[in-house]
């Protein structure tokens, strides 16, 4: 057995520490850690609760505004996915994404902005990334894209047949937020962390939070919609890995997956290796080097490594990794040209401030 104070590393990397400490508490005393490591995880179990009741106080102020202005803002991940848990508070929080569609973005932008949030980051294609009251906040016009040009137009069509009348509400901290549908949230769910996977890795949280939606909502799930998905996007031997490692080291009933995962004991092995191999969205991974500080050399190391892992794990979707790099450059072109477009807004706005004081 690994000693205890592994387990805490391993539970950090893979963005789990306060569900391994609710698990860890039902174990015999004479197993549990010594009492400073306790303590020590304790007290970040304690961060965790308290970050998520932030991230949940702070939906109302997004939505609330959002809603005015006529929107239909959809919350995606997060805090929906942690309503899933037996305590949604001990589920690691990162930021608030919301799906808002490429009408609303500019809109939603402006309202962030007028609230007081300061921009982050460079802008994509899929989304604008804003900090407002120290919470990371993406508004999102497009709420995923893949690799595969057939995969992406499918999941693309997929999105506009629900969005928004079909979404699903859900009170979270007593607050109505809508949520994408079960069975097209199922799919999601597990295609941006596969997204994530190929791109430098993921945490076994990715996989516990598609295992805990499959689990919690097996009855409203249509699985043979959701296996032609699966299929019709190109990831469902990816998803039948994924499902490998839900059905056999996390505990998920099989019957609750929709599709079996006769003959995936290697692949799921392959898969899980590297989730802990790499830790939460490739943090651990010791095999990378260090990226170099230069935009452009650091541009072109993401570049190759992104590339490579692609080509070592296309086993799991062969048409994602032969498309990932060209995914890549038109991803660094918009945000060139983006970057071009507010350039020239700056000089053009300077230019008529300057004539305007001159008058």
């Amino acid at each position: 057995m690994r000693p205890i104070g592994e387990k805490y590393i391993t539970s950090h990397e893979q963005a789990l520490l306060a569900i391994t400490f609710d698990g860890m508490l039902s174990l015999p005393s004479e197993v549990r850690p010594p009492r400073p490591l306790y303590l020590q995880w304790a007290a970040q179990v304690a961060r965790i609760e308290q970050s998520n009741i932030r991230l949940n106080a702070e939906l109302p102020e997004i939505f609330m505004p959002y809603r005015e202005a006529g929107l239909h803002p959809v919350l995606l991940k997060g805090q929906g996915i942690a309503t899933y848990y037996i305590n949604p508070l001990h589920r690691q929080c990162g930021d608030i994404d919301v799906y808002i569609g490429k009408e609303g973005q500019p809109i939603a932008n402006s309202i962030l902005l007028r609230h007081g949030a300061a921009a982050e980051g460079e802008a994509s294609d899929k989304h604008a990334s804003y900090s407002l009251h120290n919470i990371h906040i993406e508004n999102h016009r497009m709420i995923l894209r893949i690799n595969n040009p057939a995969g992406n137009r499918y999941f693309q069509r997929l999105v506009k047949e629900w969005h928004p009348q079909q979404s699903e509400m859900q009170e979270i901290n007593e607050y109505p937020v809508a949520l994408p549908p079960v069975t097209f949230n199922a799919l999601y769910i597990f295609m941006h962390a596969f997204v994530h996977f190929l791109n430098s890795g993921i945490g076994l949280r990715q996989v516990c939070d598609w295992a805990r939606l499959l689990a919690t909502r097996q009855d409203d799930i249509d699985k043979v919609i959701l296996e032609r998905h699966f299929r019709k996007v190109g990831l469902l031997r990816a998803a039948k890995a994924f499902g490998y490692i839900a059905v056999h080291h996390l505990g998920l009933p099989e019957q609750d997956l929709p599709f079996s995962i006769k003959g995936m004991e290697r692949a799921g092995e392959v898969l899980l290796d590297d989730i802990f191999a790499t830790g939460n969205f490739g943090q651990y991974d010791t095999r990378v080097q260090p990226r170099p500080k230069g935009y452009w050399s650091g541009k072109w190391h993401t570049f190759c490594r992104a590339t490579k892992r692609c080509m070592k794990l296309r086993q799991f979707a062969p048409g994602e990794a032969v498309w990932y790099p060209v995914t890549l450059i038109k991803g660094t072109i918009t945000i060139q040209l983006n970057k071009l477009r507010a350039t020239k807004r700056q000089v053009l706005c300077s230019m008529i401030a300057s004539a305007t004081c001159s008058l």
